[in-house]
């Protein structure tokens, strides 16, 4: 394909309906035409703002809070700083090492399982277009956690309501959804 052909693809050819297509063309552009599907993969998840914001969650859920308890860190606001100042290239390097190594005995015995809490999360990314999608279909996903029903009568199911306009408001849908 010549460079024209390219252009003309991006501008008028490629329908448009996700990100998907450009920011994939953008990667290998920017990796010099080649690249892994790893690196592929890890450029979208660069792109990916529920992924950044769910990640920003669970850092100020568990180990920030963590770590600031037992004084190996400081934080202000979104800015976080390790404790040790000025360590060499040495301790650097040996601090690398502890925590490579406390990676991999980790993963070694648990397996990628490790990660599996993130299907289960119960608390959606607002505005995210699984959630978006599930919600008008009135169902439940367990990636990002739309209410199962609550109580059922015949054809109709009421569920908790993600936005409530009162304390305890609940929503009431059609059979279609699966409890």
């Amino acid at each position: 394909m010549t460079y024209e052909e390219l252009v003309d693809f991006l501008e008028r050819k490629m329908s448009m309906s996700h990100v998907y297509q450009p920011l994939l063309v953008r990667a290998l552009v920017d990796a010099g035409g080649v690249a892994t599907v790893r690196q592929l993969a890890q450029v979208f998840l660069a792109q990916d703002e529920s992924q950044l914001l769910y990640y920003e969650k669970r850092f100020k859920e568990m180990p920030l809070k963590v770590l600031k308890r037992h004084e190996v860190i400081t934080s202000d606001g979104q800015l976080v700083s390790l404790n040790t100042k000025n360590l060499t290239l040495q301790q650097k390097a040996h601090i690398r090492m502890i925590c490579e190594e406390r990676l991999q005995s980790f993963v070694q015995k648990r397996g990628i399982g490790i990660w599996d809490y993130q299907l289960l999360d119960e608390e959606p990314i607002p505005d995210s277009l699984r959630f978006l999608v599930l919600k008008a279909a009135g169902g439940r996903c367990q990636l990002c956690g739309i209410p199962k029903a609550i109580e059922k009568n015949g054809s109709v199911f009421a569920v908790e309501d993600n936005y409530p306009a009162t304390p305890g408001h609940l929503q009431l849908l059609g059979s279609t959804m699966s409890p």
